[in-house]
């Protein structure tokens, strides 16, 4: 059985939940229709089709909702997210994984996970689409325990990806 032992960093969870809700796909598609939309209008504008207050219009609705989806998505999950402000104390084998907050502890298999991601900062179990649990890279002692804890991923659940953030 091994330990980990972490309080996480606001900074850090906010940008990991960034990661998380711009690499889902509904985002990733309304995002791409406000491209468009932008575009379409700074086209017609410059054709004289769109006058400069729709222009103006839609450029601060893209502003509102990209503020929206960078700052207050976050921001507003996290506050609601008693684990984030806790000391978790996580054991775990080839089994699965015991969560102990102050609240009381956890037993969860690696098979309720379905997908792992990993990135530099975070390991993010999935439960489901929008269900996870965020491990810190920075929570392991040693590379050599980060790498372990890696590998037992990898066997543990096999929907294993490895991002890069940037």
């Amino acid at each position: 059985m091994h330990l980990l032992q972490f309080t996480y960093n606001r900074e850090e969870v906010i940008n990991a939940l960034r990661f998380h809700f711009l690499r889902r796909g509904e985002i990733k598609v309304f995002r791409n229709a406000l491209i468009i939309l932008l575009l379409a209008t700074v086209i017609g504008y410059v054709f004289r089709l769109v006058n400069f207050n729709a222009m103006l219009g839609i450029v601060l609705m893209m502003l509102v909702l990209g503020w929206a989806f960078w700052y207050l998505l976050p921001v507003s999950t996290y506050n609601k997210a008693a684990t984030f402000r806790d000391n978790i104390r996580l054991h775990y084998n080839d089994e699965g994984m015991a969560i102990q907050t102050g609240v009381g502890e956890r037993q969860l298999s690696w098979r309720n996970f379905n997908q792992i991601v990993e990135t530099d900062s975070f390991f993010y179990l999935y439960r489901d689409k929008r269900s996870f649990f965020l491990i810190p890279t920075s929570a392991f002692q040693s590379s050599e325990a980060h790498l372990q804890f890696r590998e037992l991923m990898q066997r543990a659940i096999p929907d294993y990806h490895r991002k890069d953030k940037s």
